[in-house]
């Protein structure tokens, strides 16, 4: 199989239906796996009641973090790549075909989908910042990862796309807001191959309705710290 797609899915209601359709929509060959992480909106009954039959779904009884909807949804993955589809529409899903035709022509272990790479062309850091005061937590991230791995990214946190084999076998021991941030962090220890392109961000008008505060930066950072210095 081609494609494995998991879709996040945390307090979604008003666009979980979109975010399944949107990759159902993909002409490849494909899974597509649905991980509920325990809503309370509403967002599980609109699952259930789809009726796709093409379409796999947990419901997690418990919040465990989305990192373990990650865990969860690697562990079932069949297809040789697999896309992380969060339901919040922020991200062109349609990114998903060019990152894998990318994997797939230069033999990447992954790609991340950046939301700055081409702003940053024609704008500053400290401008996208002032702008919107969330993307503080990717700038130093991004920032710290370039220098103590060597890469040259300009967003880790924005979409992403990994080789099946290699992403199984890293291993998460944090599930919390500091998930992401592990992540990446050991994937660029083991020096993988992985590339960026840019893609199309819509960020929530209503900046509350983000799952991610600013203030989650402190968890990120000390795990990044800690993989970086004390693994």
């Amino acid at each position: 199989m081609k494609l494995s797609i998991v879709v996040i899915a945390f307090n979604e209601v008003k666009t979980i239906k979109e975010a399944i359709d949107n990759v159902r929509s993909f002409n490849i060959e494909k899974e597509i796996i649905v991980i509920d992480n325990c809503s309370t909106d509403g967002t599980a009954e609109i699952i259930g009641q789809l009726g796709y039959d093409d379409i796999e779904f947990v419901l997690q009884k418990k919040n465990h973090g989305v990192g373990r909807s990650y865990e969860l949804g690697f562990e079932m993955s069949r297809g040789e790549y697999v896309f992380i589809q969060h339901s919040d529409l922020e991200y062109d899903y349609t990114a998903a075909l060019i990152m894998l035709e990318l994997a797939e022509r230069t033999g990447l272990d992954a790609v991340f989908g950046s939301r700055f790479q081409e702003l940053l062309k024609t704008t500053t850091r400290w401008s996208l910042f002032k702008e919107r005061p969330a993307n503080l937590a990717s700038f130093i991230s991004t920032y710290l990862v370039n220098i103590w791995y060597g890469y040259k990214f300009t967003d880790i946190i924005g979409a992403e796309l990994y080789k099946t084999s290699v992403i199984q076998k890293i291993p998460i021991s944090t599930y919390n807001t500091g998930f992401k941030f592990e992540q990446v962090s050991r994937m660029c220890k083991k020096s993988l191959e992985i590339g960026e392109i840019n893609i199309e961000y819509k960020p929530r008008a209503n900046a509350s309705d983000k799952k991610i505060k600013s203030y989650n930066i402190i968890n990120a950072l000390w795990t990044m710290v800690r993989v970086r210095f004390f693994e």
